[in-house]
């Protein structure tokens, strides 16, 4: 229905509902798939990437009930929960691609970036989860700012991980006798 209503551009209540319905879906999805990226681990990663399997089908639940409902209730509440079970699985999905990627000969550099990511990215979350639960009105811009900071060093500190590994791995082959 959603792939005929885009080729025909014939686009009523029902192709949008339909349409967010598949999107929504296959984002959890996709959260869901890098849970289980770390769900065979053992320990607490096993853990991390239960959660993570757990909270995205719980989202795509109340992301469907929310779609197809819309009107028949004051839906306020429920957006609210999906925000910051959203903002949640965000973190924890990051969480467990950042641990699929570890590796036993990772230098302590490497996993201190590691750790430092995950860290700032759950801050990030619990700010936004905290913003979406509590918020009325119009937030303060200071907070907005603090967000963005820990948003962007999230980033920084994912993206220098693998450029740490790659550099450590060229030093430790420079090291080598031939």
């Amino acid at each position: 229905m959603a792939i005929w209503a885009l080729i025909t551009g014939g686009f009523d209540e029902t192709g949008a509902r339909v349409l967010a319905s598949a999107i929504a879906v296959a984002l959890c999805t996709l959260a869901g798939l890098a849970g289980a990226m770390v769900a065979e681990q053992r320990g607490g990663q096993r853990v991390i990437g239960q959660t993570t399997i757990g909270l995205a089908a719980v989202e795509a639940g109340l992301a469907l009930v929310g779609i197809w409902s819309v009107g028949e209730y004051d839906a306020g509440d429920l957006w609210r929960v999906l925000g910051v079970g959203g903002a949640l699985l965000v973190a924890l999905t990051h969480t467990c691609l950042m641990l699929a990627r570890q590796r036993a000969s990772d230098t302590w550099a490497v996993k201190n970036l590691v750790v430092a990511a995950i860290a700032l990215a759950f801050a990030a979350a619990i700010m936004t989860a905290g913003l979406f639960a509590f918020a009325t009105g119009t937030v303060d811009p200071t907070v907005w700012r603090l967000l963005g900071v820990l948003v962007v060093l999230a980033v920084l500190a994912t993206l220098l991980c693998p450029l740490l590994r790659r550099i450590s791995r060229g030093r430790d082959r420079e090291g080598e006798s031939p």
